[in-house]
């Protein structure tokens, strides 16, 4: 009796470490350049980056460029850590498993790292009979909403990828152009690459503490305005107060002029 229920415990534990595990090929890169306004007091000023969506069979995974570039695609053992910091205004990573229809949001904050998860569908998408070109792709109008704003999309069935930017999905093709009807976050297509050999990806999220999206807000909010007290400075190292409180100022003038995120609701 108890060698069974130790096989159990074995069959358990196991089953439950290799749910945080996440793995794929990925067979296409998808290319956004998203335009944005970080702060809501100045909208005549806009910011852009390049946003990478790369695409398996089941799994998907999103960045900003930069970030995808700070870290290697492919992680393996203990080696899921960043390196560098990435000069990006996103240090986040989403995976979408189609599968298990699971959102993995992933953030690295100073030497941390978190996820939380949610459910891929909680769009409710309504299509519309519009239909234009982007580049050599037919595609049609769609709109939704997502925490606190209205979105536009534009999709085609010619890429039968239900993906899209950011935690977007669940249309009958890929996501081309996306933006919200204030123009405040606007992703538009920029290229898409058939990658041969296939990209290898996989990530351990055993090694990432999970939370959920309001704690990892709070989580950042209580770094970008006390770095010091969040990551304290290593013994052998020696920093000025005043390069303290000048380091201090300027992260809490950052965090400031980030008033106006994707997701109003928090």
């Amino acid at each position: 009796m108890k060698q069974a229920y130790l096989i159990f415990l074995l069959i358990l534990f196991t089953s439950i470490c290799s749910a945080q595990k996440l793995s794929d090929k990925f067979e296409y890169k998808v290319i956004y350049k998203l335009t944005y306004k970080l702060d809501s007091t100045n909208l005549d000023e806009s910011k852009s980056e390049y946003m990478l969506l790369f695409t398996g069979d089941d799994l998907s995974k999103f960045s900003s460029r930069a970030k995808t570039l700070a870290n290697p695609i492919v992680r393996k053992g203990n080696t899921a850590h960043t390196s560098r910091e990435a000069v990006t205004d996103f240090q986040y990573v989403i995976l979408k498993h189609r599968l298990e229809n699971k959102l993995f949001f992933t953030r690295t904050i100073s030497r941390d790292q978190f996820y939380y998860t949610q459910e891929m569908n909680q769009f409710e998408w309504e299509i519309l009979p519009e239909k234009k070109k982007i580049k050599d792709f037919e595609v049609q109008k769609a709109k939704t909403s997502f925490a606190g704003r209205d979105y536009i999309a534009w999709f085609t069935s010619e890429i039968p990828i239900p993906d899209g930017p950011y935690k977007f999905s669940g249309l009958p093709g890929l996501i081309l152009e996306l933006e919200d009807t204030q123009q405040h976050y606007v992703f538009e297509f920029f290229g898409l690459e058939k990658l041969s050999p296939k990209l290898k990806y996989r990530i351990n999220l055993n090694q990432y503490a999970e939370t959920n999206k309001t704690e990892l807000y709070k989580v950042w909010k209580r770094y970008m305005e006390d770095p010091w007290g969040y990551a304290p400075i290593p013994d052998n190292i020696t920093i000025s107060a005043e390069t303290k409180k000048k380091y201090a100022e300027a992260f809490k003038e950052s965090f400031a002029k980030r008033n106006n995120q994707i997701e109003l609701q928090k």
